[in-house]
């Protein structure tokens, strides 16, 4: 669940580095508005799925081992989908934002602005990779789990534990070199705008 949490808070970070390099100066005040709106429609989609989580566990109480397995997996594959629609939803409303922000914007070239639309959407492409990579990892990881007899129930909770401590730790140096773009991206537009200024 925390793998998830940072994955969706990168999203609102990706989106808040495009949308800040779309025209720093120009109604902060909305842009702060739609990052709020965002965040908590995020925290609202975790809450549903959380509440979620519950009665589907409770629903798994009395099935044979085989129906368990195959309604987890199920489950895990329903709540992928969900998560890739949400996450699809929230880009295309910032990406729609983030256009609407740079056909205000006065001091980037038509060039500049097709770059950073398509900058965005390269990271939001990347983002939907990196996640589709891990979900594969993760059903991988809980078939060969639920697979292995060898193992007792103990052992396979802490292998559990582990395979998440590996993937929170990926899922941070994912964000942070995606937030190192964005730096390197807004600086680089800083100084084009600088140097296209001192040339007028």
């Amino acid at each position: 669940m925390n793998g998830r949490l940072i994955l969706m808070a990168m999203v609102g970070s990706l989106c808040g580095g495009a949308l800040t390099l779309a025209h720093e100066d120009a109604d902060h005040s909305h842009q702060i508005r739609q990052i709020q709106k965002q965040e908590q429609e995020r925290r609202e989609h975790i809450k549903q799925q959380k509440l979620e989580n519950a009665a589907f566990r409770e629903s798994l109480k009395g099935m044979t081992p085989a129906e368990r397995k195959a309604a987890l997996a199920a489950h895990r594959q329903a709540q992928f989908e969900e998560n890739k629609d949400f996450r699809q939803q929230q880009h295309e409303e910032n990406l729609a934002f983030l256009k609407a922000r740079l056909a205000k914007n006065s001091k980037l070239t038509d060039a500049q602005k097709e770059e950073l639309i398509n900058f965005f959407e390269e990271q939001y492409q990347e983002s939907v990779d990196f996640r589709a990579a891990q979900h594969q990892e993760n059903v991988a990881f809980f078939e060969s789990i639920a697979n292995d007899a060898s193992l007792t129930m103990a052992q396979k909770k802490e292998a559990i534990r582990d395979h998440f401590k590996t993937q929170r730790a990926e899922n941070k140096a994912f964000l942070q070199e995606q937030k190192s773009e964005n730096q390197a991206e807004r600086a680089k537009f800083k100084s084009e705008i600088d140097s296209s200024s001192e040339t007028k």
